[in-house]
């Protein structure tokens, strides 16, 4: 169809400009070989760009073996007290809870290199975001994309994000261990020191990381018709403050066999980063390597063809 419509179109174009007899004599009528040459070229270049929009991918460019120290799964809270401003306190920062932990992954992964990531987001529910996996530039994407609409359920179950961590990944004979970011707040589902526990018994280490404040803060809640903040209450209409739970948080490390570590203070990233790649940690080896994308020379191709087309 495009083949018939484009031809059409090119004809009628040449026949406002001259006659039928015109045309035979330049040889573009009907039945001559340009007019012929021209459709194939439209048609031709039809279907690269087709192509070039499917995004076709070459085989893995430059592939190379590179060591793996673990596997680890971070499982990061993205409920509602998440969104409290208080997540960069001792940097004097006014970033909230989730700011403040996405900023200490990305520096735990750029400390980590020959880790493999993976990401669980957790609230009342928890669901796997990221396998893990050595690319870490695409790991950091699906970091950036994590916030608080991803919730499938209110709340924060803490317990329900170690059980997703420690049981929901295929393993892969690395040594694994589960990093939890979160603020501390536990409102329902499994004992979270429980889980640890079990997550230990499984040959999981479990580390924690608090984000925010012992003060804490109130959680925002959109603004109100008059363009004030509003912030959420209890079922007795009192403002709901939410804070750092340091306490809860080292009992779920003591309990994996883990650390507890605030996510302000100076170096808790590199500190951790080292507790998770010792250099005594076993190797083994992985290939890795991105692949090519062809779209781009098939978009050019389709260009190409397009413009001799007209040229005819």
């Amino acid at each position: 169809m495009v083949f018939v419509y484009s031809a059409r179109r090119m004809r009628q174009a040449r026949l406002a400009f001259s006659s039928p007899e015109m045309m035979a004599r330049l040889g573009l009528g009907k039945g001559s070989r340009k007019f012929a040459a021209g459709s194939i070229l439209i048609m031709v270049s039809a279907i690269l760009a087709v192509t070039a929009l499917v995004r076709p991918l070459g085989p893995p460019a430059g592939a190379q073996e590179v060591p793996v120290s673990m596997d680890v799964i971070v499982a990061l809270d993205i409920s509602d007290s998440m969104l409290v401003p208080d997540g960069g306190a001792r940097s004097r920062s006014t970033g909230d809870r989730l700011s403040a932990a996405k900023e200490f992954i990305k520096k735990l992964v750029d400390d980590a290199p020959g880790d493999r990531f993976g990401l669980v987001l957790f609230s009342g529910d928890s669901i796997i975001s990221c396998p893990p996996t050595l690319d870490h530039a695409t790991y950091l994407d699906f970091l950036s994309d994590a916030d608080v609409t991803k919730q499938d359920l209110p709340g924060t179950a803490i317990g329900a994000a170690l059980i997703t961590a420690a049981t929901k990944f295929r393993k892969s004979g690395l040594p694994r261990a589960i990093v939890v970011i979160t603020d501390g707040e536990n409102t329902y589902g499994p004992d979270p020191a429980v889980a640890a526990k079990d997550a230990a018994s499984a040959g999981l280490k479990v580390y924690t990381v608090g984000v925010g404040t012992a003060r804490g803060g109130r959680i925002p809640e959109g603004i109100d018709f008059f363009g004030q903040p509003k912030y959420k209450k209890d079922r007795f209409r009192q403002v709901v403050v939410s804070s750092l739970r340091e306490g809860a948080l080292k009992t779920i490390a003591e309990a994996g066999g883990g650390r507890y570590f605030y996510s302000q203070d100076t170096g808790a990233a590199g500190s951790l980063a080292r507790v998770l790649s010792p250099k005594a940690a076993r190797k083994s080896k992985e290939k890795f390597a991105g692949a090519e994308e062809y779209g781009p020379w098939f978009a050019l191709a389709s260009a190409l063809a397009l413009i001799a087309a007209m040229i005819i």
